[in-house]
């Protein structure tokens, strides 16, 4: 249970540096999001439900077999959202945060103006 909750937060912790997350330095060289109210986190309800899914292994170098779960979780959130960014649009994106901003413009400059169509629709 503390695995998968720790998995669980990794993982939303991951989604806020993706999606929100952005440390802004002005001219001078200081922090201009050094409030909370200026700096954006992730909410319950921008979280998705983490389905989490372990596999039983061992690891002969740790303590009885256990295995590290710190950075797991975190690693691949930004590069998975970034790649499938770029399947939708065909836009490669390389700089965090992903906000719906840096994607429209970066969207824009490519060019990609028209609407994604349903495949439903005919």
């Amino acid at each position: 249970m503390q695995c998968r909750g720790q998995v669980e937060g990794g993982v939303a912790q991951a989604l806020g540096a993706t999606l929100f997350e952005n440390v802004r330095i002005d001219e001078h060289g200081a922090v201009e999001t050094a409030a909370f109210r200026r700096y954006r986190l992730p909410q319950y309800a921008d979280i998705p439900r983490t389905e989490v899914h372990f596999m039983e292994t061992a690891d002969a170098i740790g303590p009885l077999g256990a295995k590290s779960m710190s950075e797991s979780p975190f690693n691949p959130v930004a590069p998975a959202f970034a790649n499938a960014l770029r399947d939708a649009t065909g836009v490669r994106f390389t700089e965090l945060p992903l906000t719906r901003d840096r994607v429209w413009l970066a969207l824009h400059e490519a060019g990609v103006t028209e609407q994604p169509r349903s495949s439903s629709s005919s």
